[in-house]
């Protein structure tokens, strides 16, 4: 069983590269693209299921437009241009529960949400120094709680990669160009230089599961897997139709 994958720009903010890269990058701005991704089942039943449905609401900078050439829209519009309605959408993987993953998962309360169980504790018994949870994203929807390695569907599993959150899982899509994994992570390419190690993420709960999670994601590529990490700006080239 293979899948397209369509990337939806739902989402950008300025930040700091060191919040990609623990000890790198530090002073640097960088856009922070947040992106979506829509999975067609292209054989069986044919559904339809999104990686992360990105922020809730947002203005996108116009200084973002000028220097990428990208335009950001809200969840509703990005879908409405793929040709799909919320009410299309079988499943929704979040890859964690930060805002900016899941802050429009209340638009698909007939989906399936796959989310790790640890995750759905963290959110909703939050450390006081992360902000970015918010357990309404969760209420009223149909939680699917993982704990684990899963499969989703043929072709389409989930790999448990806590580290930058207590539940951050990474998803594996079966393509036919072959394998691509949607990191669990919040990283770019940065993250992932072609010679030395994977590099930790600059936001994480435990420093050393995070930077062992990078090295596994990182030798998924080495083995032939295309990588997307969750907030590179090449993204939006590397459709799989």
């Amino acid at each position: 069983m293979s899948f397209s994958i369509t990337p939806l720009l739902v989402g950008v903010r300025n930040v700091d590269q060191g919040i990609m890269t623990w000890q790198r990058g530090y002073g640097k701005r960088i856009w922070l693209p947040m992106w979506s991704f829509l999975l067609r089942e292209k054989d069986g039943e044919g559904r339809l299921l999104l990686v992360d449905t990105g922020l809730e609401d947002f203005v996108p900078p116009q200084e973002f437009v000028d220097e990428t050439g990208l335009h950001a829209q809200l969840m509703e519009d990005a879908l409405a241009q793929a040709g799909v309605a919320p009410g299309d959408i079988w499943g929704v993987i979040n890859t964690h529960l930060h805002d900016d993953h899941c802050g429009n998962n209340l638009l698909f309360p007939q989906a399936k949400i796959f989310v790790q169980r640890a995750e759905v504790l963290a959110c909703r018994n939050p450390h006081p120094v992360d902000y970015r949870y918010d357990d309404s994203y969760i209420d009223g929807v149909n939680l699917v709680e993982l704990e684990g390695d899963a499969e989703i569907l043929p072709g389409l599993k989930v790999i448990f990669t806590p580290g930058h959150t207590p539940g951050s899982q990474a998803v594996v899509v079966e393509t036919d160009e072959g394998p691509a994994v949607i990191t669990g992570m919040c990283c770019n390419q940065e993250n992932f230089p072609d010679s030395g190690p994977a590099v930790c993420p600059g936001v994480h709960c435990d420093a050393y599961a995070a930077y062992d999670a990078a090295q596994a994601l990182k030798a998924l590529r080495q083995a032939g897997a295309e990588l997307y990490p969750l907030h590179d700006l090449t993204v939006a080239s590397r459709a799989k139709p």
